[in-house]
């Protein structure tokens, strides 16, 4: 009997304090206070050598940044707080930092010396050479302090306005007071490895300086005091004195336009770029006494559309001179845009929108289809491409080639710029050029890669795979993945953003990102160029480093950051539980954390699964299921759904707290660790009956939920904002197994919409239409029955859920009318619906509306999802039964 009661209460004290200490050690849940102490790294770098590193990281709290110094392998760290600029010298041994209080460091890597400088404006040091200058300005004075790092000898110049150094450090270029003078200001040219100065340039009014390394040379503008006009000047080293390039003279023919500023000096120093704005510009058809606006069909714009883009009118242009011979070519003016350049800038690929052209309108209408041309620099090539837009194009690095898609016809066409020929590069390659992510909006191709050296072979995406292609159509196209990516559902990119700005070689070893479609890992490949094997795996895994081109995940990583001189790289490495810290490698197989930020680990955190079922009609999905860190199988939770587009690539996205997700949605990480249950359901649409997939991926995900044990499925809510709103209100119209809905910044009636103008001055007609995210496929008339059906207003009457409806009075993409709508439909009809319109805010909320939401968004689904007392605002609900 004594031992019986000595295990009873053994067992007794066991529990006892299991609960207790549990108790203990259990974690806060999130709540509004915790949204600014939440902290956000950014702006790494490494040093050249790949032995050192920065990064930030901001407190909100605070408001502030905080940078650390550290050294790869060792104990070596330092910190400095309220940093907003940070540079490492070329040398890899110095870092100089600047403050927000307009203090200098300078630090010695390595070492615990610094020094510090206080009232410094700016600095500057060179991008390249031996890491020997800076060059700084104090705060309120016209002088620069030019210091040497390794005779640490300061040498102080009064009454200099400007300054910059060439990229390999080996020349200073400034601006100084001179009362000698003539005019009283001067260029100095100083060659800092000889010591020696050259007085340049003697006047007035010097307004930009900018100097080249290769061949050395510096480009300045200056301005006469009388007239205001500009004169561009070009100093050459060795030479006696600067030349004129350009004046105002050159719009002898068209006064209107004036010299702006330079942009830049080629690589080879022949052409130099600048800009160029249009000045008193009047609308003649216009009048102040006018009290009519005539609305016409033949308006290649609405009234409305042109009166925004009135207001946002571009007013400059791109012009480029030849030092040689002087000339001065039109690179691009109003409404065009330079898509891509040669190496040597002497080629440009531009792009021409007639100035008349609603782009919204394009996609259908040819008159207001954009054109292409390839320019020369120096003017002697304006040719008008065949193709008309939207198109995907490209220019080869040495100027050889235009490669663009087809649409038409499906497939890859280059035109060889010398000769003027057009060729078919991906006739008889049985595969799809047309991009994952948006294969059920409207088929776009991933685009062109890059290219390889001297121009040889372009490398062009697939759905999956990369292709290596002879833009003359000589060499059979290879793919260079070997069809590993279709093989296993594995979507391909290049790992590096420097290998889209620069030839690659025919035989070098390539980093490729990767994601799986199936299981959602992501991590790297290699693959050499030239070798017939499949690409070689170096780390896939539960993470997210980089998820190129997604667009459905926030936060999708950077491309690998690489040190100057070593194979050495700062990567973002993220999952559901583990915040975005940066990592360190040389191999993509071992990584080493840099930044250790743990803010989930205070508390209560969430869990993600991926789950997969069938729909009715036997279609596959995905979703992804938030737990709680506390989680617990024996007990019953509420579950919302929430969707937008496809949402199972957030598997491993890290979300950080806040009041609202993207200004209109629930914060997961609130919601979940305050005891619910989120799925991300992925819905595959039907295009012309959008609505009815997201019913069938909606109900099927409900009634796969429902059967887990720890579901409650009596307290099911859904919710989404924008297009995600847009199904919550076809959802609530066309099913009652759900117990509460919001719907944010969203339409409810197809057919007004689509013949309506947002306030952005924008139609909604190309939103409905093929490629339009709406997915209607066709005009309206085409198809009146399938708008009426996607409605939700025209089965307001079926409505069972409780709604909340937020919206912006102002929303520029979805108007309040839309919501206004819905809800005036369902008050009629008695149905419980509430309409929160916030005067502030556009398409989203923030600031006290985003709080003010986030809290009676929290209190109607805690109503309806949990049993608690309805808030007052929500009005006399006591008969109401849950």
């Amino acid at each position: 009997m004594t031992l019986v009661k000595t295990i009873i209460f053994t067992i007794f004290f066991a529990i006892f304090f299991i609960d207790c200490y549990s108790q203990k050690t259990a974690k806060p849940a999130i709540n509004d206070t915790a949204y600014d102490r939440w902290p956000y790294l950014k702006d790494p770098a490494i040093a050249p050598d790949g032995k050192y590193i920065t990064y930030a990281f901001y407190n909100a709290s605070k408001k502030s940044d905080t940078v650390v110094l550290k050294k790869r392998k060792g104990s070596w760290e330092v910190k400095f707080a309220n940093i907003y600029y940070s540079q490492f010298t070329s040398d890899s041994r110095r870092a100089v930092l600047i403050d927000t209080a307009n203090t200098l460091y300078t630090i010695l890597l390595g070492s615990a010396y610094f020094d510090r400088t206080l009232g410094v404006h700016y600095f500057k040091i060179p991008t390249n050479g031996n890491g020997e200058w800076l060059a700084f300005k104090h705060v309120g004075k016209e002088d620069m302090v030019l210091v040497n790092f390794i005779t640490r000898r300061e040498v102080i110049y009064s009454l200099v306005s400007n300054f910059c150094f060439s990229d390999d450090g080996r020349i200073l270029l400034y601006v100084i007071g001179d009362p000698n003078c003539l005019g009283e200001q001067k260029i100095v040219w100083h060659n800092l490895e000889k010591r020696k100065e050259i007085i340049m340039w003697c006047g007035r009014r010097v307004e930009s300086i900018l100097i080249n390394s290769f061949p050395s040379a510096a480009v300045f503008i200056t301005t006469d005091e009388e007239s205001g006009s500009k004169k561009i000047w070009l100093y050459k080293e060795r030479s006696n004195m600067p030349v004129l390039l350009v004046d105002q003279n050159i719009f002898s023919s068209n006064r209107e336009f004036v010299l702006d500023n330079i942009l830049k000096i080629s690589a080879n120093g022949k052409y130099v770029f600048f800009t160029v704005t249009k000045e008193g510009m009047v609308d003649e058809g216009k009048s102040e006494s006018s009290i009519v606006k005539i609305w016409s069909y033949q308006d290649p714009k609405l009234q409305l559309t042109q009166q925004v883009s009135d207001l946002h009118k571009d007013r400059f242009g791109t012009m480029v001179v030849d030092v040689d011979s002087r000339r001065v070519t039109c690179l691009r003016k109003d409404n065009e845009f330079i898509l891509g350049s040669s190496a040597d800038d002497a080629m440009h690929l531009v792009e021409s929108i007639p100035e008349e052209a609603d782009l919204e309108e394009s996609i259908r209408n040819e008159r207001f289809f954009s054109r292409f041309y390839t320019r020369s620099a120096d003017g002697r090539i304006n040719v008008l491409l065949k193709f008309k837009g939207p198109h995907i194009a490209a220019i080869s690095p040495n100027g050889k080639y235009i490669v663009y898609f087809d649409n038409e016809n499906a497939e890859y066409v280059s035109y060889e710029i010398a000769s003027g020929k057009y060729r078919n590069i991906t006739e008889g390659i049985k595969t799809s050029w047309y991009g994952y992510y948006f294969k059920d909006i409207g088929d776009k191709p991933r685009g062109i890669a890059t290219w390889t050296k001297d121009d040889e072979s372009v490398l062009i995406y697939d759905r999956f795979d990369i292709w290596m292609i002879d833009p003359k159509g000589i060499e059979n196209p290879v793919n260079i993945t070997s069809g590993f990516g279709k093989q296993n559902n594995i979507i391909f990119y290049l790992g590096l953003a420097e290998y889209s700005n620069r030839e690659i070689l025919r035989s070098q070893p390539l980093l490729l990102n990767a994601v799986s479609i199936d299981t959602k890992e992501n991590g790297y490949y290699e693959k050499t160029l030239g070798k017939d094997v499949v690409p070689r795996k170096l780390t896939m895994g539960n993470y997210i480093y980089q998820l190129i081109d997604n667009p459905y995940v926030m936060r999708n990583g950077i491309y690998p950051l690489k040190a100057r001189d070593k194979d050495a790289f700062i990567v973002v490495r993220m999952n559901a539980t583990e915040y975005p810290n940066f990592f360190y490698t040389r191999d993509f197989i071992n990584f080493y954390p840099i930044s250790t930020l743990q803010p989930e680990k205070s508390f209560n955190w969430y869990t993600t699964e991926l789950h997969s079922w069938k729909t009715e009609k036997g279609e596959d999905l995905q979703g992804v299921l938030y737990k709680p860190d506390d989680f617990d199988p024996k007990k019953k939770y509420p579950v919302i759904f929430h969707y937008y587009e496809k949402k199972s690539f957030e598997l491993n996205d890290y979300l950080i707290p806040s009041n609202l997700s993207n200004g209109c949605n629930i914060d997961i990480p609130t919601y979940v660790s305050n005891g619910y249950l989120v799925f991300l359901p992925d819905i595959n649409y039907v295009v012309g009956d959008p609505m009815t997939s997201t019913l069938s991926a909606l109900t099927s995900a409900a009634k796969y939920v429902e059967r887990l044990p720890y579901v409650n499925k009596s307290r099911m809510g859904i919710g989404g904002c924008s297009f995600g709103g847009i199904q919550t209100n076809y959802l609530v119209t066309h099913t009652g197994i759900f117990s509460a809905a919001y719907s944010s910044s969203s339409m409810s009636d197809f057919v007004s919409a689509y013949g309506s103008i947002t306030r952005g001055g924008k139609s909604l007609q190309a939103y409905f239409e093929p490629g339009g995210q709406g997915r209607m496929g066709g005009t309206l008339w085409q198809a009146p029955d399938m708008y009426i059906r996607n409605s939700a207003i025209f089965n307001a009457d079926k409505a069972i859920t409780p709604l909340l409806l937020m919206h912006t009075t102002n929303d520029e993409i979805c108007s309040f009318s839309q919501a206004l709508e819905l809800f005036m439909a369902l008050r009629r009809l008695g149905k419980r619906v509430w309409l929160l319109e916030y005067t502030d805010g556009s398409h989203h909320i923030d600031g006290k509306s985003a709080v003010d939401f986030s809290i009676r968004l929290r209190q109607f689904f805690d109503h309806y999802l949990k049993g608690l007392p309805a808030p007052a605002w929500m009005g006399y609900l006591g008969q109401e039964r849950n």
